[in-house]
């Protein structure tokens, strides 16, 4: 190191000496100033905490000055690549065109309704977003809707036993940074995002390495039959871990914000329809679903694994992590379950272009077309539930053994009274006791039994089974309901009608879904929801006649739903069907607004054939417009190869007083050439006041289904 020289300012010894006395003067002032300024003053540690505070103070202005700039310099960079514009940022926000599908003030850092006249509310959420991402934590500010929400979460954890790590209401967990992931994945693909304050997100590294997910796959939970809300079906998203279990894995689901044990069922509809409800996403065990669809729902589960990259799915969850404080308008027929799990696709493969593959509607069946067309399914796995298995020990037991086993599960008999049968095989007492113990769990599930009893029940049963050794558990075949295989629910179909005045060109043509009709291949067997079928027809008799025009509606359903649940051993399901719209089977030609509801009973003939007896009330309008009454009864019957062929009969009793009633035969027949095409033939006959002798109207067509 070099040397430093130090040389004195002044030389001269007498100017040294005057200096040293007034040095001396100026010590002894600086005393008493300093004994009278600490009489009335704190003490030191106050003054030095005082200075580190300006000091502190001073960096932190001299850094929000530079983030300022930092930050400035970015949205110039982002504005000049147009970022607010790109499909991944406007998918990241649910955009469709301008604006956002999400309606919660709590997703977005912009402030909603967006009024800027001068910005889109993309534009105006990035520059937001980047903002927010540079802001110290400690002017972080939680809404006080969120807490509560938090805490309320934490509680329903707590009280349901879900084993995931809390929500965390502290200040770094709720930065921007912590609470959108996939905002800053997609902005640092394009931007230099440099000296980001160094936050500690606690609460999404826990519940990110907790789910670690590694696959993606759809899950449909096949219709229920008793439930019109759900008999299209259901899509959730499913997130598989590093577990090998796949029932440890997790699942993603949207679903209208509604109880729906509690509202009423035609309120629930109602309001799904109009988008009365907000809709929001979830995450859950899948073991917590499994027992949700395969026991309480009794629905048949279906899972699609999707070929999603690892960083795909990467991205993915961080979207969903973005969404815990997101809802907006829940839409039956639309904007439902399956369109926003398009949206979480989308995010996480940007050149997927899936909710726009629909135009009116978005039923869960036809959204995995919309998968499959993207290349984007790869295997499969059919997960059979409990109402499936017992129906399964139904078919190969007894009526006798059934009813002893439905006493052995409500704990009216006691499993040693079947060991010590000496009537019964061995096979025998091992399905009554395996059978008992499957419908015992049902019952508890339903709330049939209360929790001490079931537990004793099912240890019992149990314990009695485990002393008859092993055996072969009834074999359940992957069924023809995987909805892949079924027909498509927009159907047209091109016929030839003839009646008594000859043949005519006729058009049937239906908006969604299903019907009795219609082959069962992908669907659940009795199951009918129809929206909006018209059949017309183009009267050629009267061709030529002045003043006249030959269109003619045939009969228009605008809305039917019907639920025809053959009876088993193990269940005995209430079938019925509610329909509206307009028809001609009344006691004159004129088409007729009707609206009728009735109930039933339906027995299946070995999985060949069910019947069905249905009462139904019917209140139509005169052609006065006069409102009147009749009274149903319906005989049908349906036969099905359960691959391409099926026919279907129906007879209906109408009566309108005692004295005055019709007769009405309507037969069906269609034979599937390929999935979505088939050949299709109607007989109808009427026999009324006005037709004393069976009046015969055929058609022939040619099904097609998109």
């Amino acid at each position: 190191m070099p040397k430093i020289t130090y040389k004195p300012l002044i030389q001269d010894s007498k100017k040294l000496q005057s200096m040293k006395k007034l040095h001396t003067f100026f010590l002894f002032c600086f005393f008493c100033l300093a004994q009278s300024y600490g009489s009335n003053q704190p003490d030191e540690t106050t003054n030095t905490a005082t200075s580190q505070q300006i000091l502190e103070s001073q960096q932190n202005t001299n850094q929000t000055t530079t983030t300022t700039a930092e930050v400035s310099k970015i949205l110039e960079s982002a504005k000049t690549l147009n970022l607010a514009q790109h499909k991944e940022w406007k998918d990241l926000l649910h955009i469709d065109s301008s604006s956002s599908e999400i309606i919660s003030p709590y997703f977005f850092l912009t402030p909603l309704p967006h009024k800027d006249k001068h910005k889109s509310l993309a534009e105006s959420e990035l520059e937001a977003t980047l903002k927010a991402f540079y802001q110290p934590v400690e002017s972080v500010e939680i809404p006080e809707v969120i807490v509560k929400r938090r805490q309320e979460q934490i509680h329903f954890f707590e009280e349901n036993d879900i084993k995931l790590p809390v929500r965390s209401i502290q200040k770094q967990d709720y930065h921007a940074l912590c609470r959108f992931p996939a905002r800053l994945n997609f902005l640092k693909q394009h931007l230099d995002l440099q000296d980001l304050p160094q936050v500690q997100c606690k609460e999404f590294i826990a519940m990110r390495d907790y789910v670690a997910p590694t696959k993606a796959s759809i899950v449909f939970p096949s219709a229920h039959i008793n439930s019109p809300a759900s008999m299209f079906g259901h899509t959730f998203l499913l997130l598989d871990s590093k577990f090998q279990s796949r029932l440890l894995s997790f699942a993603i689901n949207y679903q209208a914000d509604a109880n729906q044990n509690e509202e009423n069922g035609i309120v629930f509809g109602f309001k799904g329809l109009f988008g009365l409800y907000t809709g929001s996403y979830s995450i859950l065990p899948y073991y917590d679903k499994i027992k949700e669809y395969s026991n309480t729902e009794t629905r048949d589960i279906w899972e699609y694994e999707l070929n999603l990259t690892p960083q795909e799915i990467t991205q993915l969850y961080n979207h969903i992590w973005e969404l815990s404080d997101a809802f907006s308008p829940y839409y039956f027929f639309h904007r439902n379950c399956s369109y926003n799990v398009f949206w979480l696709l989308e995010v996480a493969r940007p050149s997927l272009k899936l909710r726009h593959q629909f135009i009116y509607q978005v039923n869960p069946p036809e959204t995995l077309f919309v998968l499959q067309k993207a290349h984007l399914i790869t295997n499969q796995t059919y997960r059979p539930s409990k109402r499936t298995k017992l129906n399964a020990y139904g078919s190969l037991m007894s009526n006798k053994s059934v009813k002893l086993a439905k006493k052995l599960a409500l704990g009216e008999k006691q499993p040693d009274e079947i060991t010590q049968d000496s009537k019964l095989s061995l096979q025998n007492k091992q399905y009554i006791l395996e059978s008992a113990l499957e419908l015992s769990e049902y019952h508890f599930i339903k709330g049939k039994l209360p929790h001490e009893q079931y537990t004793q029940i099912a240890h019992n049963l149990a314990s009695t089974r485990s002393t008859l050794g092993s055996s072969t558990p009834p074999q359940i075949h992957t069924p023809k309901t995987n909805p892949l295989e079924g027909n498509q629910s927009l159907r047209i179909t091109p016929l030839l009608l003839h009646n008594a005045q000859g043949f005519h060109p006729a058009l049937d043509f239906r908006i969604t879904y299903h019907d009795i009709t219609d082959n069962d291949v992908g669907y659940l067997k009795g199951a009918q929801i129809e929206l909006m079928r018209v059949l017309g027809y183009y009267d050629t008799s009267m061709q030529g006649a002045q003043g006249t025009n030959g269109a003619k509606i045939y009969e228009m359903n605008i809305l039917s739903i019907a639920s025809i649940a053959p009876m088993g051993k193990f269940f005995k399901p209430f079938s019925y069907r509610a329909e509206t719209g307009f028809n001609r089977t009344f006691n004159d030609e004129d088409l007729h607004y009707f609206i009728n509801f009735g109930g039933g009973m339906s027995y299946d003939f070995n999985n060949i054939a069910y019947a069905y007896y249905l009462l139904e009330p019917t209140f139509f309008l005169t052609h006065h417009n006069q409102p009147d009454f009749a009274l149903n009864q319906v005989l049908g019957l349906v036969i099905s190869d359960n691959n391409r062929l099926k026919g279907t009969f129906e007879y209906k009793f109408k009566a309108y007083t005692p004295k005055d009633f019709s007769h009405q035969l309507d037969s069906t027949l269609s034979f599937n050439l390929i999935q979505n095409l088939a050949l299709f033939g109607r007989v109808s006959l009427i026999q009324n006041e006005l037709h004393k002798t069976p009046q015969p109207t055929s058609m022939l067509g040619l099904r097609a289904y998109f």
